[in-house]
């Protein structure tokens, strides 16, 4: 790539071959000396950060969705289930040889099984979400340790260009170039990289999507399961 010239390079399509992602920019001498990516690039790198706190938000709503407390209970915290059905063992005692006692009693049994029911379902619905989970602390940070490589690339660049400008002799200007030229191929390299992390988000996306499909899949499998605790024979 020359420092001055147009650089283009097409992202990813969707099935009827339309444009998801465009990444073009030109590489002009701005009046601070710092390259300039045009806005459509800027605007494909913020949209990558944009996500990332997009999908944040929503594991954390859905996790609510299967931990009723709306928050990770401790390895301390008793399920509600489980308190439920020692509240209805207790509380039968008082009903011995009573047409409400026989009701207590299948109640007390079912909360038990629901509590473990709840647990499997909780594990089945985490799984789903794996990705989404995964997404900051992998995809995300890869992509934070590229664009930072790419700005001080960009920054050595732009000193680079400063340096052969400011050359006094001949000879200055040789070595000066020289630096610069690398500095190029070095730019080069480090926005191939960023644009390849940028162009796999599609399909980053369409994997969250369908995990998120299967995650109310199985909730709606979880809230029909949970209805069978509560029937009294």
């Amino acid at each position: 790539m020359n420092s001055e010239s147009e650089v283009k390079n097409q992202g990813g399509s969707n099935q009827d071959g339309k444009r998801l992602f465009k990444f073009s920019f030109n590489v002009n001498k701005k009046t601070d000396d710092q390259t300039e990516m045009t806005g459509e690039f800027v605007g494909d790198v913020q949209h990558f950060c944009d996500y990332d706190e997009a999908v944040a938000k929503c594991f954390q709503l859905l996790e609510a969705c299967y931990i009723p407390v709306g928050g990770k209970p401790s390895k301390d915290d008793e399920d509600s289930f489980q308190k439920m059905a020692t509240a209805l063992h207790d509380f039968k005692t008082h009903f011995q040889n009573t047409p409400h006692s026989q009701a207590l009693d299948t109640f007390d049994s079912n909360m038990k099984a629901a509590c473990a029911a709840r647990k499997a379902h909780q594990k089945d619905q985490k799984y789903q979400l794996r990705h989404l989970r995964r997404f900051h602390v992998d995809d995300f940070q890869k992509f934070l340790t590229q664009r930072k490589a790419f700005d001080e690339s960009r920054k050595r660049m732009d000193q680079a260009k400063v340096d052969v400008r400011d050359a006094k002799t001949t000879a200055q200007i040789e070595k000066k170039a020289i630096c610069y030229q690398m500095a190029v191929d070095d730019f080069d390299a480090q926005t191939e990289l960023l644009i390849k992390l940028i162009d796999g988000l599609p399909k980053i996306k369409q994997t969250n999507c369908h995990d998120i499909l299967m995650f109310l899949t199985k909730h709606k499998v979880y809230h029909a399961d949970m209805v069978r605790f509560y029937k009294i024979t």
